[in-house]
């Protein structure tokens, strides 16, 4: 079991820096100690940087934006390697004499290297070039143990480069110049011809009139399709009025047609028959439906009716007409603008050679004027060739070293400080077996916990006397909580004894400096104080224990008792606590005789519970000397003292092992040395936590 298995909650990973937090902070600060000191023994290096902007729009003055800056990017890149070339570095070298200075000279080198080679070589390695992304300027860094020489190598490769590109660009001038002048000459030839070309075909062809011809011919053509797409215009809709009557006949609503219910004559066809409907409906009434009068006035309804819809077939019959009479005005308007269209494609295929040879004749003159402003220009440059840019910024004197960045190695310190604290935390957690809370000693079988004891320190004792032990204190603070968790023991044992005999308490721990001793001495006066008969036993043979407990030198106790050398009553001891009887050890004794298992210890026991309420027996660790396992089979209870953050759980389940061997019953643990300050922080599931953080209970 390691000590992730109680870290439950959010408060346990809390409790677990807290109760750490000594190892954090060591780890922690050791780790910012080494960067400190890797900081503080890094040779410190100063950096410079000069800024050259650099001439990109000479040599691609013609091209489009796109091209240009594609161009201009080269020229920028091409500059660079220049300046990151061997011959400037050499020049700088001899320059400045870096040959003769160790910083530069430095370095593994073969033996054929000469102290200018290396310079030149380590000069390279410190010098850096870069390029700004916004705008045509390099910018030169140089890094060196003095800042005042750093500052004066970028300057001096930014003036050797200059004068380098002068030279460069004043030999490449005078080779494009002479190219250019040949290709000019190419392209005069190439116009003159493409000119000539151009004058033959319009002479023989004779364009200026068939260009006039073909322009009025342009013009009426526009005008006649205007007048077809109106004529169309006017035949869809003529046509889409004789399709709707002649849908709404087919459908029995010819009334329904817009110009049937325009038309005057069937609005007063229509008005009659509204008359003769209603003095038929007055005469079918007064003589019935077969009377003459009735029949003569049907007889007129049917003949309103017939010529209502005579009518009707009319009206659809013109918008029929209409509708055929549009569409052939307007085929006789395409068939006028057909004809012209062939006579448009007639002159335009008689100028479309003439326009392709006018074309190539802008080309020739462009191209030719292009290769004359470039020959000019390159010409010049020959002559007079400026440099490739300038200085923009010179370098200057850095004011703070550029390496270490101590800030910044600060900041990585801090953090990986943290780191490594925080690992070696989880670390010291992932091993950790020993026991912390009272859920760990619970899940053993056959044992319950008591109760828990907070650490004592030595500020808290000096309260009480210089030379305090704990159970001095138990007397000088009853009211303490260190009092109540004893009391809370006792309670616990008075609720488990048979009324009218005394009990017997075997007081042990797994391993020595458990805090057994303390636990039984301040138990013991603790039930003194409460009013109890109580006897303390040192049984410790070994170590003599309780030696500090009893201020009076004796010179006879325990073993004097038990070897029938001297009475009970002659060797016991009354304690400063009323109530209080003490059986002590004179010295330490190491002897190979079973003192406790011959049955004298039993037979004095027996006689013990008779006079006392309690007898407190401190016996040895159980898992350093058997005497310990053979006092607990005598004992009517045990106790069993676990060190907070000591006892190893598996130490404890050994001994518990060894207990149960020879004692009877549950064996109660007591926690001991609790630290209040890191326990409270994750202890919250034990009731002891309560007790600490508890104010104005107790009197410590």
């Amino acid at each position: 079991m390691n000590g992730f298995a109680r870290l439950r909650t959010p408060m346990d990973v809390v409790g677990m820096f807290v109760r750490r937090f000594g190892l954090l902070v060591t780890v922690s600060l050791g780790v910012f100690a080494v960067v400190l000191a890797y900081t503080a023994t890094r040779v410190p290096l100063y950096t410079s940087s000069s800024q050259i902007e650099i001439d990109a729009d000479e040599g691609v003055p013609t091209l489009p934006a796109a091209a240009a800056a594609d161009a201009q990017q080269g020229l920028v890149e091409s500059q660079i390697r220049l300046i990151e070339s061997r011959p400037v570095a050499a020049a700088v070298v001899d320059q400045l004499g870096l040959a003769n200075d160790p910083e530069w000279t430095g370095g593994a080198a073969s033996s054929s290297q000469s102290p200018r080679d290396r310079a030149v070589r380590n000069l390279l390695a410190r010098l850096a070039v870069t390029r700004d992304d916004t705008a045509p300027v390099i910018v030169v860094t140089a890094t060196s143990r003095d800042k005042r020489r750093a500052a004066a190598i970028v300057n001096a490769v930014a003036a050797q480069y200059l004068a380098m590109g002068q030279q460069e660009r004043r030999a490449a001038a005078g080779g494009k110049a002479s190219v250019l002048n040949r290709e000019l000459d190419k392209a005069a030839a190439a116009f003159s011809a493409a000119t000539g070309a151009l004058a033959q075909y319009r002479a023989s062809h004779d364009l200026t009139g068939s260009i006039a011809t073909g322009s009025a011919i342009d013009q009426q053509a526009a005008a006649t399709a205007s007048q077809l797409a109106a004529a169309r215009s006017e035949a869809d809709k003529a046509q889409a009025l004789a399709a709707a009557a002649s849908s709404l006949a087919a459908s029995g609503r010819p009334d329904a047609v817009a110009e049937v219910l325009n038309s005057p004559v069937v609005t007063d066809l229509r008005r009659q028959r509204a008359e003769v409907a209603t003095r038929a409906a007055e005469i079918k009434t007064r003589y019935g439906p077969d009377h003459p009068k009735t029949q003569e006035v049907d007889q007129q309804l049917a003949d309103l009716d017939k010529a209502i819809g005579q009518e009707e077939s009319r009206v659809r019959t013109g918008l029929a007409s209409s509708a055929e009479a549009a569409n052939t005005s307007a085929s006789a308007v395409a068939g006028e603008l057909g004809a012209l269209r062939s006579q448009q494609a007639a002159a335009t295929r008689a100028t479309g050679k003439a326009e392709d040879l006018q074309q190539a004749v802008e080309t020739q003159r462009q191209a030719y004027t292009n290769l004359a402003a470039l020959a000019t220009r390159a010409t010049q440059t020959s002559k007079v060739a400026f440099a490739p840019g300038r200085i923009l910024v010179p370098g200057t004197p850095a004011d703070t070293p550029s390496y270490p960045k101590t800030a910044l190695l600060l900041a990585l310190g801090v953090i990986a400080g943290s780191a490594f604290g925080i690992l070696a935390v989880l670390l010291a957690e992932a091993f950790d077996s020993r026991i912390r809370t009272t859920d760990e000693i619970t899940a053993l079988p056959g044992v319950r916990h008591l109760s828990s004891l907070s650490l004592l320190t030595r500020r808290a004792l000096r309260k009480v006397d210089r030379h305090a032990r704990p159970w001095d204190y138990v007397l000088a603070r009853p009211m303490s909580s260190f009092a109540e968790s004893i009391r809370s023991i006792r309670l616990r044992l008075i609720a488990s004894a048979v009324p009218g005999t005394g009990l017997v308490v075997c007081v042990t721990s797994a391993v020595s400096n458990e805090g057994k001793s303390t636990l039984s001495a301040s138990l013991a006066r603790t039930m003194a104080l409460a009013g109890d008969k109580v006897l303390l036993i040192d049984c410790d043979l070994r170590r003599n224990g309780l030696a500090g407990l009893v201020e009076l030198r004796v010179d006879a106790g325990l073993s004097e008792v038990l070897d029938g050398s001297r009475s009970f009553d002659d060797v016991v001891v009354h304690d400063a606590a009323p109530g209080l009887d003490v059986l002590p050890l004179v010295a330490p004794r190491f002897t190979p005789r079973d003192v406790f298992g011959d049955g004298t210890m039993r037979r004095l026991l027996d006689r013990l519970r008779r006079r006392y309420a309690f007898v407190i027996v401190d016996a040895p660790p159980v898992l350093v000397v058997d005497d310990a396992a053979i006092l607990a089979g005598l004992a009517d209870r045990v106790l069993l003292a676990v060190r907070w953050g000591s006892t190893k759980l598996e130490a404890l389940r050994i001994a518990v092992t060894r207990l149960r061997e020879t004692a009877e019953g549950a064996i109660g643990i007591v926690l001991t040395a609790v630290n209040p300050r890191t326990a409270t922080a994750a202890g919250y599931r034990d009731a002891h936590y309560y007790m600490m953080t508890a104010h104005g209970y107790h009197l410590n």
